[in-house]
């Protein structure tokens, strides 16, 4: 029989004395996005920034 735990966030199965890092995971996801990611002043769209800070977008108009 296998001894393990559960996190009770998000369900995965734990090793014994093993601590989840799916709390810490999302938080860093979450700061990665809200630096890199701006909308855009013109259309209202999400747009990506890189590297310079500048939002990278391309305006494209379909008829």
């Amino acid at each position: 029989m296998a001894y393990y735990s559960i996190c009770p966030r998000c369900g995965c199965h734990l090793d014994p004395q093993e601590k989840c890092d799916c709390e810490t995971e999302e938080a860093e996801k979450q700061d990665f996005f809200s630096r890199h990611i701006e909308m855009s002043p013109k259309s209202g769209q999400l747009v990506f920034v890189f590297g310079d800070g500048e939002a990278a977008y391309e305006e494209k108009s379909y008829c």
